[in-house]
């Protein structure tokens, strides 16, 4: 930040001040909300309010901060938050927009007035119009007393009030609401001006009457700007008006309806900001249905009243889909908004717009940022009188802008001034604590410290006591400065020419650890007068050998800076006496290329403890300190530098030379087979290599099983055979392993469980059907095996099956009987086909045979149903013959067969 000395200018723009700020510091609202201003300008939320009012409320506090009491208009709570004495009852209502506002009695510590509105919510309902109630605190030890209620000023007006001080001779006070001229219509033209002296409230109001208009929306709010200059009426539906206002008679004048661009056209809450240039408005989509919950929209918008209706007056500052809300000044110089999100529903939150005395967005608009520690805000704010805000905090630089606030680097000076009177008297505060400026009414701090920092005001009691105290305030921010070092930066000498001529190459980025500062090099001091940098700040070569001094200037994030000095050290460095080689093993032996990946972190523990060590590809690099290598280091053989440092300052260059052993590789089968009925497989290992580990995977680990060239596998499963070289380096053996994987599946001989047979038929059939993890064959003469199990034309009689394990697990067997009869027979007593018999059957009951006419010519005898071809000892002739044959199970069967003689 430049050196600049600025002056924070208090001026005289309003004469007529009663009373401090203190008497806004307390706000209760919402449902049980409440902010309290702290003497250094924040704020702090408020849960011990009473208060549940969807719209109106007002508070006040005494001129040193401490909390009298406060109302939604209808009810009254003391300080102690409890119901003041006769305080319930009042005509306002907490869905009028501005229920109640309360101003002191001009001459009377302790009288206070009540001004409420009311507003008719159902046919039939009574509005019961303007009112005043009395409070006297001097009952019940402060908490007060309600003396008197609802005393009628107009008998209908609209949902507004707002008030200002009139003059500080007479202590006088305005208040002013919007109704018809005669106060008893619901359409309204007239401003009413009631004004509080030191008699009371004067009943007879100053009217000023505007015939071209006819307010028919009562809600929304009436704000007067601090200085009672100008004031603004929101009328949501019937349109935004600004005025000029005679503090000293009351009247209004000049009425200009300001038009709204935006989409969301109907203005609810309405604020001056301090210095009176901009009127923030808060408008809203105004859905007739006010208890719906959703589709509610809003606009935060900015006017510059010296060029209200023309081209950019109108700023859009925030829209969000919420309620209507208000907007109120505070003593903080900041106006806060309420953002509910329905007629019903509040938000915890309240908005702020941070530079309300700045246009546009330099505004600062912030939503949502301010905690009401679980309390809801609804729509309304409590509104004071407006001239409490009316205190001057502008601060004027060399450009002639001026702003409520002043930020400084820590060592910068500032000033704070006003005007001087003479006879005056100058009460300075910092964070509300008093304290002595024998120079009354100059500030003025050489040197800025952080402790400087916070909320100034000053009150300047004129001597005359008829004229207005005068209260001026500026928050003074005090950004730290970074701190003034001289700093060392030591570089082995690496070149460019010659590593022992103290010539080298330094990258002054280096000296920067901190990513929240930014640091500009100059190699003079002049340099940094006339701000001529160094160019190259990550290869700079000094000019001087061994040692030199450049200059610095480091500015942090708000922009404050300093200057010192860099002392530029060189060390010489022989690479002759530093080399080092280390080893790694080759991570694909199957490419052509040997590349290995290195452990850096491994080596600087193991070989060079105690020390900072980086490593780098070049000396290039490695003076530059950039493309420092990764830990883990994946590289063909390579010569690397290791640079040696210590609090980032270089002592010493390592050469390191990286190499890559071979590793082995070699083939192992994809797959070997057990026999599950004999568990015993043997496998070799390629011969070779030096060592051997044979390990076994298990579901979620591995388990050595071996270490020789030859192991004894006894179980199916997942196995890894690693094979090592080993290399004899640095005083130990370095072993380069290779593993290769491989499975053991299982086989064994077959079970066989079934044969289905269907046999005495013309083709006999037969299904193998087994059971294994075997690759099976088969066969019905134990000569020829198929893959099939499916055989037909099977000879009939008593056979034997046989399935074999292709993988050499054995051969099952398994006899089997298949029903069938000869088709002919041919009883010559050749002793070929000399019987007739019914084959694979040993379980028969009896066999009858028969002639073609169905007469029985022979019962065969089941113990041996052979039939020679005669029938009583007689040969039968050459003919077709019928046989039925029953089975001792019941089954019965039949069939017929030829007898050639």
């Amino acid at each position: 930040m430049k050196n600049i000395i600025f002056y924070i200018v208090f001026f005289f723009f309003n004469p007529f001040i009663l009373q401090s700020q203190g008497e806004t510091s307390n706000w209760y609202f919402g449902n049980n909300a409440g902010i309290h201003f702290n003497n250094d300008g924040s704020v702090t939320a408020l849960t011990d309010g009473q208060l549940n009012t969807l719209e109106g409320c007002a508070t006040i506090s005494d001129s040193q901060g401490d909390l009298l009491f406060y109302t939604d208009g209808s009810r009254v709570y003391n300080r102690d938050h409890n119901l003041m004495e006769n305080g319930s009852g009042l005509y306002g209502n907490t869905s009028s927009t501005q229920s109640a506002i309360i101003i002191p009695h001009p001459e009377s510590p302790t009288i206070y007035y009540i001004f409420t509105v009311d507003v008719t919510l159902n046919n039939g309902e009574i509005d019961e119009g303007l009112n005043y109630s009395i409070v006297d605190l001097s009952y019940n030890n402060g908490n007060g007393t309600v003396l008197q209620k609802n005393i009628n000023l107009l008998q209908d007006c609209s949902e507004k009030l707002s008030a200002v001080i009139k003059d500080c001779s007479s202590k006088s006070i305005w208040l002013v609401t919007l109704a018809s001229e005669n106060g008893q219509q619901n359409t309204f033209n007239t401003y009413h001006a009631f004004e509080i002296n030191a008699t009371g409230v004067v009943h007879n109001s100053v009217k000023s009457t505007f015939n071209d208009i006819a307010i028919e929306d009562p809600r929304g709010y009436l704000k007067f700007s601090p200085d009672g200059k100008k004031i603004a009426s929101a009328n949501m539906r019937s349109g935004l008006y600004l005025y000029d206002f005679d503090d000293a008679t009351g009247i209004f004048s000049n009425q200009e309806q300001v038009v709204i661009a935006d989409e969301h056209k109907n203005a609810y809450g309405i604020e001056f900001s301090g210095n009176g240039n901009f009127l923030y408005v808060h408008t809203s989509n105004d859905i007739q249905n006010r208890n719906q919950i959703t589709d509610h929209a809003s606009s935060l918008l900015q006017f510059s009243l010296d060029e209200i209706n023309s081209n950019g007056s109108e700023v859009v500052l925030h829209k969000d889909a919420i309620y209507r809300g208000a907007l109120q000044l505070g003593n903080n110089g900041k106006i806060y908004r309420t953002i509910a999100a329905n007629y019903l529903n509040g938000i915890p939150q309240l908005g702020v717009i941070n530079e309300p005395n700045k246009k546009g967005e330099d505004a600062s608009y912030l939503h949502n940022a301010i905690s009401l520690a679980g309390r809801n805000g609804t729509q309304g704010l409590p509104p004071f009188i407006q001239s409490f805000f009316s205190t001057i905090d502008l601060v004027n630089n060399e450009d002639g802008t001026s702003s409520g606030g002043l930020t400084v680097c820590e060592g910068e000076p500032f000033k704070f001034e006003t005007d001087f009177f003479p006879g005056a008297t100058y009460n300075w505060k910092k964070d509300g604590n008093p304290f002595v400026n024998p120079d009354n009414n100059i500030y003025e701090i050489d040197v800025s410290e952080e402790i400087d920092a916070g909320r100034y005001t000053v009150e300047i009691v004129p001597l005359d006591s008829r004229e207005c105290i005068i209260y001026g305030e500026a928050v003074l921010a005090i950004n730290p400065s970074p701190a003034i070092t001289t700093l060392t930066l030591t570089q082995c000498d690496t070149g460019p020419t010659n590593m022992l001529d103290g010539i080298t190459s330094f990258n002054l980025n280096q000296i920067n650890q901190q990513s929240d500062l930014v640091y500009t090099y100059y190699e003079s001091e002049a340099d940094v007068l006339n701000n001529l940098p160094i160019d190259n700040t990550t290869n700079f070569v000094n000019t001087n050998p061994y040692n030199q001094t450049i200059y610095y200037k480091v500015s942090n994030k708000s922009n404050c800076s300093v200057t010192g000095e860099i002392k530029l050290n060189v060390t010489d460095v022989d690479l002759a006496f530093n080399k080092h080689s280390f080893y790694t093993c080759d991570e694909n032996p199957e490419d052509s290329v040997s590349v290995g990946t290195f452990n850096l972190e491994t080596i600087r523990i193991n070989n060079f403890p105690g020390q900072n060590i980086e490593f780098y590809q070049n000396l290039e690099d490695l003076s530059l300190e950039k493309n420092e290598l990764p830990d883990l280091f994946t590289s063909a053989p390579v010569v690397v530098f290791g640079r040696i440092e210590n609090n980032n300052q270089c002592q010493d260059i390592l050469e390191i030379n990286l190499e890559v052993d071979p590793s082995p590789l070699f083939q192992m089968e994809e797959s070997y087979t057990i026999c599950l009925n004999d568990p015993f497989l043997s496998i070799n290992a390629p011969l070779g290599f030096d060592s051997y580990t044979w390990i076994k995977k298990n579901e979620n680990s591995e388990s050595n099983i071996g270490t020789g060239e030859n192991i004894i596998i006894t179980e199916p499963g997942a196995y890894i055979l690693e094979a090592n070289y080993h290399y004899n380096q640095l005083n130990s053996t370095i072993r380069c392993p290779s593993k290769v994987e491989f499975k053991v599946v299982p086989s064994n001989i077959a079970k066989i469980e079934n044969v289905n047979i269907k046999d005495i038929s013309k083709n006999n059939t037969l299904i193998i059907e087994v059971s294994g993890p075997g690759n099976y064959e088969y066969s019905i003469d134990g000569i020829e095996f198929r893959d099939d199990n499916f055989f037909s034309n099977v000879p009939a009689g008593f056979n034997t099956v046989f399935v074999k394990d292709k993988n050499g697990c054995g051969i099952s067997k398994k006899l089997i009987s298949v029903a069938g009869y000869d088709k002919f027979f041919t009883p010559n007593e050749d002793n070929k086909n000399d019987f007739w018999e019914i084959k694979g059957l040993k379980n028969i009951t009896y066999v009858q045979i028969f002639d073609r006419y169905g007469q029985l010519i022979a019962s065969l005898d089941p113990q041996n149903a052979k039939w020679d071809g005669t029938s009583g000892n007689i040969k039968v002739p050459s003919s077709d013959y019928w046989f039925k044959a029953k089975l001792e199970d019941g089954r019965e069967f039949a069939g017929h067969f030829t007898l050639k003689r």
